[in-house]
């Protein structure tokens, strides 16, 4: 029948359309899929070159403000000494606050509080340094903070980061020092040790100190203990027989005795030179 056959042909015809359909709109879903991105990665060298560029950049900008500020101070500097006629010679900071006296205004000195704030901040800044920098840079902004400091030329901030920088380095010397011994670095830390070590004039080697402590506290360790004795002639003191070494409030407790004993007096005058 040539109706039905039409019709059967046309639904073929529909169907096949389809299908074409189908497979075009999957081969563009394929197409528009985004390639998966590898993920970057980066040589030791590379890094080093990424750090050593970020701190350069920061070095310059650091710099470029200091600069700011410094030419800005200056030029405040020069308006004040040309608008109260001002000499070279003339402290223009006295001249200034003499000037507004006379006009009636106070001026206030910096408070202790503003002292306090710029010690924080400057223990903030060295910290950040140690962070971020080597030893050998670090020693270089101490040596750079040393050399103003001389002059009379740094700030109460600068102090402050000098100081602890100082601190820093000083305890980096002392944990080389004790390595190069064989002696554990965390005594640093024992609050006794620190204590004994205070003892110490600014220049004793940690190591001789360390040699000093275990010493003591291996006499204190083996001394026996004796019944308390009664008489300011007595001493209040372990066996000072073979004890190299006196601490301060060891000497305090000497009798008249005890110093009248030439070996005695000899190493205590020997360990007064260790003190501070």
């Amino acid at each position: 029948m040539p109706g039905v056959n039409e019709d059967m042909n046309l639904e073929e015809e529909v169907l096949v359309n389809h299908e074409d359909t189908s497979n075009v709109d999957v081969q563009n879903d394929n197409d528009t899929q985004e390639p998966k991105e590898e993920e970057k990665t980066y040589t030791q060298e590379e890094i080093d070159k990424i750090i050593s560029q970020t701190k350069a950049k920061l070095e310059r900008k650091h710099r470029k403000e200091e600069e700011s500020k410094l030419s800005k101070s200056k030029q405040l500097e020069r308006t004040i000494r040309v608008g109260l006629g001002l000499t070279d010679e003339d402290d223009v900071l006295s001249k200034v606050k003499s000037f507004y006296e006379e006009q009636g205004i106070d001026i206030p000195d910096i408070s202790t509080e503003s002292n306090r704030d710029a010690e924080i901040l400057g223990k903030a800044d060295a910290n950040e340094i140690i962070e971020m920098y080597d030893e050998k840079d670090i020693e270089s902004r101490a040596n750079e903070l040393a050399t103003k400091q001389k002059r009379g030329k740094t700030t109460a901030r600068e102090n402050a980061e000098f100081f602890r920088l100082g601190e820093y380095l000083t305890n980096k010397l002392k944990e080389k020092e004790l390595k190069e011994s064989g002696v554990d670095t965390s005594i640093l830390q024992n609050k006794e040790f620190k204590a004994f070590a205070n003892n110490f004039k600014t220049g004793t080697k940690i190591s001789e100190v360390y040699k000093m402590w275990k010493k003591l506290n291996g006499e204190k360790e083996e001394a026996p203990n004796k019944p308390a004795s009664t008489g300011s002639s007595q001493s209040t003191v372990p066996d000072n027989k073979d004890k190299e070494f006196y601490t301060p409030e060891e000497v305090d407790k000497l009798s008249s005795k005890d110093l009248d004993n030439p070996t005695i007096w000899k190493r205590v005058r020997e360990s007064m030179k260790l003190w501070k």
